[in-house]
C-alpha cells in the first residue's frame, strides 16, 4: 500500500540544473508504506513513451563524508503506465535503515539505443521515535551488507543462472561473515544484523522466483499492460509503411523469418579435392563426396587461385553452423572412423576450426539429416582467410552428399536455411543508397605493392566533428591492414572485415582533425615494412554511420506494415526510374491493365467496392472519450478497439466491476458485422491519467471474457487514487470473427 506518495516531474531538457531539493522525508518506520513516484516528460511538456524503455535509478548515501552507491535491483523499479511516463520506486526497508540525506539521478535507456540523463535529486531518512532504541551503523551496512549483495547482484538475465549455482555457498558465506560480526558486537547490533539477513534472504528469493520464471500478481498486471501498450502501439504503426530495398524480388521462397545467413551462397565450383584418394561430383542441390582409397580424404571449399574468400566473423561473437548430410547407398561405415566438418580461419599460419563437427561414420543416415555446432570466437588477428573442409577418414568408402545449403548465424539458435542476402545477387537494404563522395575519377581495380595502395580527391572535403563510412572491397597480405589516412595526420584507423561478405572492409570513424588538404584521402597498409600486394576493386565513402551498398541504384523497393527482416513481409514494387511507361492520374476499372510502377490510391485499393489490404475504418476521435474503430484482417478476422464511458455517482473504486454495456453504455456495435461465432475475443483493455476525472494518478484495470454473454466482458478496477473514479474511460481491443466486409460496412456513432 502506497500510503506515504513523493511525487517528481522528471523533465527532459538540455539544460545544466542545480539538484532538485525535494523536501521529502521518509522515516525508518515507515515500512513498506513510502514510494518515489515519477511523472517523465518529454521537451515539450507531453508524457514520455516508455514502450520497451529501461528506466534507471541510482542513489547514494553516506558514510561520515564518504558517498556510496545504494543497491537497487531492476524488479524493484515499477512502471506503472508506459504511455503516460509514470514509474514507482518503493522505498525499500534496508534503505529506511539510514539516517541522513540521499542523493539519486534518474537515467532512461530507449529501444533505439538512445540514453538520457534526466534529474538529479535528493529526499532524507530520519529515525522514527518508535525506532528510538535500535542504533542505525551506516558502517557496518556497507562493510558487510554491500560486500554480500556485490555477490549474487547481476548485471543481465543470462547471469541469472550462474549466480544461483554459487547461492549455497554465497549464503554460507554471508552467514560465516555476519557471524563472526556479531561475536563482537552489542546486542542492538545484532537486531540489525537480523534485518540485514532478512533483506538478503528476501533478495536471494526474488532471484530465485525470477530465475524460475515465477510471475507474481503484480508481474501478471504489468504484463497485461504491456500487452495493452503494445497492441495501441501497433495500432499507432497502422498506415506507417516500413520500406526495404532490393535488387532482386526472386527470393527463392524461403524462410526468412530466421537469422540472417552469413556464409557464401556456395555451388559446386566452389569446392574441391584438396588431399587424399577420392573425387567430387555434383548432385545439384548437394555435393557428392566419393571416397576410394584407404588415406584421408580432405575436401574444401572456399579457396581458389591462391586466395581464401569464405566470408569473415567477428571477434569475441557466438555463431551456430549447420550442415545437411546424408551416406548413400554404397557407403560402408566403420565404428570409431568420423567425418569432419570444420569452417576454418588461418591466423598467422595457425590453423582455427571455428565449427567443427565430428561424426561417428556409423551414425550417418541415408536421409539428409540435420546437424548444428555453436561456437564463440576468440580475439582473431588477421581474419581473412576463411574456408570450408570436409575430413573423410582413413578406412571409410563410398560416397557421402553434402547440402550446399550451410548456414553461418549469429547465437547460439539454429534457425531455418536461407541464403546470404547481403552478397550479389540480391543486396537487400533498410537504408537508401547513401551517396559516394570518393573521387569520381579513380579507375578500379588499383594494384599496389607498396605502402601507399589508393590516393583521390573527394567530392566534399573531410569536415572536424562530422561521421564517415569508408567501405573498399580488396585484398591483401594476412599480417597487413589497410589503414584510412588524410595525408599529413596520423591515419583515422583501421578498417574491419564486414561479417557475411566476401573481402569487404569498413570503417566509420568521426574526424576529430584534418591536413592542409581535407579533400584527399588515402589508403595505405600498414605496417608499412616489407609491403605486399594489394587490390582494391571499389571505395566508397559515405557521410554518416550507415554503410550501404556500392551500387548506383536499387530496381525494387518493398513496403510493410511491421518492421521486418523477412522480405516476404513487405509488398514488392519496381522502382519508377525502371517502368516502361508513365502512369495516368487515373486507371481503368473495367479494362485489364499492367501497372509499371506505384500508384497512390488516395481512396483505398477496392475490391467489388471494399476497401481490401488497407485500414478497414480509422479511428474517430471526436473528443477524448470517443475512440473506436477497426480493422479488416481478411477471412472472417477484425481487430476491434473503442473507447467507453463509465459514470458513477459514488465514483469507482478499488475492486469495482464494470459490465460494458453497463451504464447506458454500448458495446461494440458494427450493423453490418454480426456475431457469428459467439462474440468477440477480448484482448485486453487499459486505462490512463487522461481518462480519468475525479481523481490523479494512473490507473490499472483487467478486461476479461464474459462467458454468459461474449459481447459483454468485464472490466475490473485494480487500484485507483485516494478519491473514487467518478468517470472512467476503458480502452479495449478485441478480436471479432465476423463475415467480410461489403460496401456497406461501416463503423456505428
Amino acid at each position: 500500500m502506497n500510503r506515504k506518495t513523493g511525487e517528481i516531474v522528471v523533465p527532459t531538457e538540455p539544460v545544466s540544473r542545480a539538484t532538485k531539493i525535494t523536501g521529502f522525508t521518509f522515516k525508518s518506520y515507515d515500512k513498506s508504506a513510502g514510494v518515489l513516484q515519477f511523472q517523465i516528460k518529454n521537451q515539450d511538456g507531453s508524457p514520455t513513451d516508455l514502450i520497451d524503455a529501461t528506466v534507471r535509478l541510482f542513489m547514494y548515501i553516506y558514510q561520515g563524508e564518504e558517498k556510496k552507491e545504494f543497491p537497487i535491483f531492476d524488479n524493484q523499479i515499477i512502471t506503472e503506465s508506459y504511455m503516460q511516463g509514470i514509474v514507482k520506486y518503493p522505498i525499500p526497508d534496508m534503505l529506511l535503515s539510514y539516517e541522513g540525506k540521499v542523493d539519486a539521478n534518474v537515467y532512461i535507456d530507449f529501444p533505439d539505443g538512445s540514453h538520457t540523463d534526466n534529474l538529479a535529486f535528493t529526499f532524507n531518512i530520519e529515525k522514527s521515535i518508535i525506532d528510538g532504541d535500535v542504533q542505525l551503523n551506516g558502517e557496518y551496512y556497507f562493510k558487510e551488507f554491500q560486500q554480500l549483495l556485490d555477490g549474487v547482484k547481476q548485471e543481465a538475465t543470462d547471469a541469472v543462472n550462474a549466480a544461483l549455482t554459487n547461492v549455497d555457498s554465497t549464503i554460507e558465506k554471508a552467514n560465516q561473515q555476519i557471524n563472526e560480526f556479531v561475536e563482537g558486537a552489542t546486542q542492538a547490533i545484532d537486531q540489525t544484523v537480523d534485518e540485514v539477513t532478512e533483506q538478503l534472504q528476501a533478495t536471494q528469493t526474488k532471484i530465485d522466483t525470477v530465475s524460475q520464471n515465477v510471475t507474481s500478481a503484480q508481474n501478471n498486471l504489468k504484463a497485461v499492460e504491456d500487452k495493452m501498450n503494445q497492441t495501441n502501439q501497433q495500432i499507432g504503426d497502422l498506415g506507417k509503411l516500413k520500406k526495404i530495398y532490393s535488387n532482386s524480388i526472386d527470393f527463392g521462397g524461403y524462410d526468412y523469418s530466421g537469422n540472417p545467413n552469413l556464409m557464401n551462397n556456395l555451388s559446386f565450383s566452389d569446392f574441391a579435392v584438396q588431399a587424399g584418394g577420392g573425387a567430387i561430383s555434383d548432385g545439384g542441390n548437394f555435393l557428392k563426396i566419393n571416397k576410394t582409397s584407404g588415406t584421408n580424404l580432405f575436401v574444401m571449399a572456399g579457396y581458389k587461385n591462391s586466395a581464401y574468400y569464405l566470408t569473415p566473423v567477428l571477434p569475441n561473437t557466438t555463431y551456430t553452423i549447420t550442415y545437411v548430410l546424408r551416406k548413400s547407398s554404397n557407403f560402408v561405415s566403420q565404428s570409431g572412423k568420423r567425418i569432419f566438418l570444420r569452417y576454418r580461419l588461418n591466423q598467422n599460419d595457425v590453423t582455427n576450426n571455428l565449427g567443427e563437427l565430428i561424426l561417428d561414420s556409423t551414425n550417418v543416415t541415408a536421409e539428409f539429416t540435420t546437424y548444428t555446432k555453436t561456437f564463440t570466437t576468440g580475439a582473431l588477428i588477421n581474419p581473412n582467410s576463411y574456408y570450408f573442409q570436409v575430413l573423410v577418414e582413413e578406412g571409410l568408402s563410398g560416397e557421402i552428399e553434402l547440402s550446399y545449403e550451410i548456414k553461418l548465424e549469429r547465437g547460439s539458435t539454429a534457425t531455418p536455411y536461407q541464403p546470404n542476402l547481403l552478397d550479389d545477387p540480391y543486396w537487400v537494404g533498410k537504408a537508401p543508397l547513401g551517396e559516394n563522395i570518393a573521387d569520381p575519377t579513380k579507375k578500379f581495380p588499383i594494384k599496389s605493392s607498396g605502402a601507399e595502395i589508393y590516393t583521390g580527391t573527394m567530392t566534399e572535403p573531410f569536415v572536424v566533428g562530422e561521421t564517415y563510412t569508408v567501405t573498399l572491397k580488396g585484398t591483401k597480405p594476412a599480417d597487413k591492414n589497410f589503414r584510412l589516412f588524410n595525408p599529413g595526420i596520423a591515419g583515422y584507423g583501421n578498417l574491419s572485415p564486414v561479417e557475411g561478405v566476401t573481402d569487404v572492409w569498413s570503417l566509420t570513424v568521426t574526424v576529430d582533425k584534418v591536413a592542409a588538404d581535407p579533400r584527399i584521402v588515402g589508403i595505405n597498409q600498414t605496417p608499412a615494412d616489407n609491403p605486399g600486394a594489394c587490390q582494391i576493386d571499389w571505395l566508397k565513402i559515405e557521410k554518416g554511420d550507415t554503410r550501404t551498398q556500392n551500387i548506383s541504384e536499387y530496381k525494387y523497393f518493398g513496403e510493410g506494415l511491421k518492421d521486418s527482416n523477412n522480405p516476404n513481409d513487405y509488398s514488392w514494387d519496381i522502382k519508377p526510374e525502371y517502368t516502361e511507361k508513365g502512369l495516368n492520374d487515373s486507371v481503368s476499372l473495367t479494362e485489364p491493365e499492367t501497372i509499371l510502377g506505384l500508384k497512390n490510391f488516395a481512396e483505398g485499393l477496392q475490391s467489388s467496392g471494399v476497401n481490401v489490404a488497407v485500414e478497414y475504418a480509422k479511428a474517430i476521435d471526436t473528443d477524448k472519450y470517443t475512440k473506436h474503430g477497426a480493422i479488416y484482417l481478411g477471412g472472417c478476422a477484425w481487430l476491434a478497439w473503442e473507447t467507453l464511458t463509465f459514470q458513477k455517482t459514488e465514483g469507482y473504486a478499488k475492486g469495482s466491476y464494470i459490465r460494458l454495456g453497463a451504464d447506458g453504455n454500448a458495446s461494440f456495435t458494427y450493423s453490418d458485422v454480426p456475431n457469428i461465432f459467439g462474440g468477440y475475443l477480448w484482448l485486453g483493455g487499459v486505462c490512463q491519467p487522461d481518462y480519468t476525472d475525479g481523481g490523479f494518478g494512473s490507473y490499472h484495470i483487467t478486461v476479461e471474457n464474459n462467458f454468459d454473454d461474449a459481447r459483454k466482458p468485464i472490466v475490473r478496477v485494480i487500484d485507483s487514487p485516494s478519491t473514487p473514479v467518478k468517470k472512467l474511460a476503458v480502452r479495449g481491443f478485441a478480436l471479432v470473427f465476423a463475415p467480410a466486409p461489403t460496401e456497406n460496412s461501416q463503423v456505428k456513432e
